[in-house]
């Protein structure tokens, strides 16, 4: 577990003249981060250049159930958010944090997290720390159930492989595209994720629909 105070996390530190200004934003923070201690919502705390400063409980808890104990708070101080967002998506939320940095508004959006055997829906929030240009974000659950599947419908493993030996899953819904179709997208549980012993390279693009609903053309 992490909890740091913005003292010893490094990063940006205020610079405000005010004692007593600097002061009321750290206690604020202060309050704010033993809030997330006790909260379900995965929660983190990036500074202006998106690195992590802090992650609550709820995250550990996360990572150690699917499976990549690797990401708890410890491993993560100083890492990039962007270095862990897909390509495809890094305009769409490069763009959602200059929002709330220059309109002070919360930004929320849905979107799935969903394992090979669980649909999950998320809302993200972005908030701004307005003393210190930092940002926090809670991922709050709003669907989880077994996924649906039926027996009759069954996939050839070779059908989403593509000419460059990649399989090209949606950055969003997590559906695989069919490599002799690229207009038909498959939900297949068992490239949902990306085992380091599958044995095949994926690489993320986004579906039609997700494209056209969740990031259109800003």
């Amino acid at each position: 577990m992490c909890f740091a105070t913005p003292s010893y996390v490094g990063g940006d530190v205020p610079t405000k003249s005010s004692s007593g200004a600097v002061e009321s934003g750290r206690a604020h923070l202060s309050r704010i981060m033993q809030t997330l201690q006790g909260i379900a919502a995965v929660s983190y705390i990036l500074d202006s250049q998106y690195r992590f400063l802090y992650c609550n409980p709820a995250w550990d808890a996360f990572a150690k159930a699917n499976g990549a104990p690797d990401l708890v708070a410890e491993s993560m101080l100083g890492f990039d958010l962007f270095d862990a967002v897909p390509e495809v998506l890094k305009s769409a939320y490069f763009i959602a944090f200059r929002e709330v940095l220059n309109t002070g508004k919360v930004w929320e959006k849905s979107y799935e997290c969903s394992s090979a055997d669980v649909l999950r829906i998320f809302r993200m929030r972005i908030h701004l720390l307005k003393s210190h240009n930092w940002f926090l974000i809670t991922n709050t659950l709003q669907v989880e159930r077994s996924h649906a599947f039926t027996d009759s419908v069954q996939h050839n493993p070779r059908s989403y492989v593509d000419a460059n030996g990649l399989i090209i899953t949606c950055a969003h819904c997590r559906c695989c595209r069919r490599a002799d179709d690229p207009n038909y997208w498959d939900f297949i549980p068992e490239y949902v994720e990306a085992r380091r012993d599958s044995g095949f390279q994926f690489s993320h693009a986004l579906c039609p629909v997700c494209r056209a609903y969740f990031y259109p053309p800003q």
